[in-house]
C-alpha cells in the first residue's frame, strides 16, 4: 500500500507531517510521489487566512478528481482547515472519506489498518525526509497561541499556548541530526512564549543553548519572535549563542500606534524601534525578517503614510507583506470601516515596490563579501544552489554558486558573493 501527502501552509505543518510520513513508513506503507500512483492521499490543510483557506480546498478538490479516475484510492483530509470547518466541509464535501481535526495516533492507526496494519512509533533517527532536504530539521517548541492579535485565528484553531516539553523537543533535535540535519529551523507561533507557561520565564535561551550543545547541529535559525515578549536583553541572551544564526525574524505588521492598538498587537512603536536600533547598532552583520499587513479597517492613508517613512528610516531587510484578510470569529471581523481591496492592493503594490529597492540595496552591500553559504541542492551541470545565514529555506534569497563541482547538499562552504538583486547572489567558491 502506498500513501502520499499533500502538506500545506506553515513550516509548523510541515514538521507535523514530516512526523506522520515517518508513522506510515514505519507501520510498512511505501511513500508515492505521486497522489494519483497512491492508495491513501493525506491533505494537511491551512485555515490561516483566506488565501491559505482557497489553497486547501482547492488541493481538496484536485485529490478528488483524482479519485474519481481512480476509485480505490482513499482520501484523508485534516489540519486547520477541518478544525475551523470541520461541520460544513463535511457536510459539503462528502467524497472526502475520512474527515480529522488533528492526525493522534488513534487516528493515524485508523488510516494505518486500511493496509491491514498498526500503528507504529518510528525509530526518527534514521527517519526519512519527505518535504525539506535531509540537512535541514525542522524542530517544533509549542503549540497554540495567548497573544490574541484582532486578525488571528491561530488561538481558536490551536488553543492556547503550552510549551513542549524540553527533554523531547531535545530528543527531536538529536533524531533530526542523526538522520542528516546540519541546519535546525526552531519554530513556534511565538517563541518567545517558550516556558512561560509553566512559571511565567522565558526558558528559549536554556532550550537554546542545550541545542547548540548537540553534536552535528552547525547552524539554528529562529522563527517569529513577537515583538510583545522580546526585550533587547533577551536579544542578547539568545544571540549570544553558539551557532545561533544572527536572523531577527520579528513580525511588526505596522506601526501607526492607532492600528497597532487596533491589531492588539501588546507592544508600541516604540518599542519596535528600539528593537530595531539595537539589532542594528550590537548585530551590524545580522538581518532583521518581518511581515507587514496592509488594508486592516480602520487604516487611513495617513496611518500607511507613517508605515511607509517607517520603512524608508529604519529599512528592513526581508519583508512579506500582506493584505488584510476578514477571518470569522476574530474581532476584527466585524470591525468598521472596511478599506476597499482596490486600496488594499494599491497600498500593497506600493510597500513592495518600496521594499524591493530597499532590500536590492542593502543586497548589493555584499558584493565582494567572504560569507558562509549552505548548501541545498546541487545540479547535474555542477551549479549550486545555496544561502547565506541570512536567509531562511524557501522563504528568502538563494545564492547561486557556478562551477560547484566536488559539493553537496548541507555542505557549508565560505564563497565571494560577485552580484546581487533583489531576490538572489551569485558567488563563486574560495578554494
Amino acid at each position: 500500500m502506498k500513501f502520499h501527502i499533500i502538506s500545506l501552509g506553515c513550516s509548523k505543518n510541515t514538521a507535523d507531517s514530516e512526523h506522520l510520513a515517518n508513522n506510515f513508513k514505519a507501520t510498512g506503507w511505501e511513500w508515492s510521489d505521486k497522489p494519483e500512483k497512491s492508495d491513501l492521499i493525506l491533505i494537511n490543510t491551512c485555515g490561516f487566512i483566506n488565501d491559505a483557506k482557497e489553497e486547501s480546498l482547492r488541493n481538496i478538490m484536485e485529490a478528488i478528481a483524482i479519485k474519481e479516475k481512480h476509485p480505490k484510492i482513499k482520501l484523508a483530509v485534516f489540519g486547520c482547515l477541518i478544525k475551523r470547518y470541520h461541520k460544513e466541509i463535511e457536510k459539503q464535501i462528502p467524497e472526502i472519506d475520512y474527515l480529522f481535526d488533528f492526525l493522534t495516533p488513534k487516528e493515524i492507526d485508523v488510516l494505518c489498518k486500511l493496509a491491514g496494519k498498526s500503528y507504529k512509533e518510528p525509530d526518527y533517527s534514521i527517519s526519512s525526509r519527505f518535504f525539506n532536504p535531509k540537512h535541514i530539521g525542522i524542530l517544533k517548541i509549542g503549540e497554540g497561541c495567548n497573544n490574541r492579535c484582532a486578525y488571528c485565528a491561530i488561538p481558536n484553531i490551536r488553543g492556547p499556548y503550552y510549551s513542549l516539553p524540553e527533554d523531547e523537543i531535545l530528543k527531536d533535535c538529536e533524531n533530526l541530526v542523526a538522520s542528516g540535519a546540519k541546519e535546525i529551523s526552531v519554530v513556534a507561533q511565538d517563541i518567545t512564549r517558550y516556558g512561560t507557561d509553566k512559571d511565567g520565564k522565558c526558558k528559549l535561551p536554556g532550550l537554546l543553548k542545550k541545542i547548540s550543545a548537540i553534536k552535528g547541529v552547525e547552524w539554528i535559525r529562529l522563527h517569529y519572535m513577537h515583538p510583545r515578549g522580546l526585550t533587547t536583553e533577551l536579544i542578547d541572551e539568545i544571540f549570544s549563542i553558539k551557532k545561533v544564526l544572527p536572523y531577527f525574524d520579528i513580525p511588526f505588521q505596522h506601526i501607526s500606534p492607532k492600528l497597532i492598538k487596533l491589531m492588539n498587537r501588546h507592544t508600541t512603536a516604540e518599542h519596535m524601534i528600539s528593537l530595531i536600533k539595537h539589532i542594528r547598532s550590537k548585530y551590524p552583520q545580522g538581518i532583521i525578517r518581518t511581515t507587514f499587513i496592509v488594508g486592516f479597517p480602520g487604516e487611513q492613508k495617513r496611518d500607511f503614510d507613517k508605515l511607509i517613512n517607517f520603512i524608508e528610516e529604519y529599512p528592513i531587510d526581508r519583508v512579506g507583506s500582506f493584505m488584510y484578510s476578514p477571518e470569522e470569529n476574530t474581532p476584527a471581523y466585524s470591525m468598521t470601516p472596511k478599506v476597499r481591496e482596490t486600496t488594499k492592493q494599491a497600498r500593497l503594490d506600493q510597500l513592495m515596490t518600496l521594499q524591493q529597492l530597499i532590500i536590492e540595496e542593502r543586497n548589493k552591500k555584499l558584493i565582494g563579501k567572504t560569507i558562509d553559504v549552505i548548501i541545498d541542492k546541487v545540479s547535474d551541470n555542477g551549479t549550486a544552489i545555496g544561502r547565506t545565514p541570512y536567509d531562511a529555506y524557501e522563504v528568502d534569497n538563494i545564492t547561486t554558486i557556478e562551477k560547484a563541482k566536488g559539493l553537496k547538499p548541507g555542505d557549508i562552504v565560505k564563497v565571494k558573493i560577485t552580484d546581487a538583486d533583489a531576490y538572489d547572489f551569485k558567488a563563486t567558491v574560495l578554494k
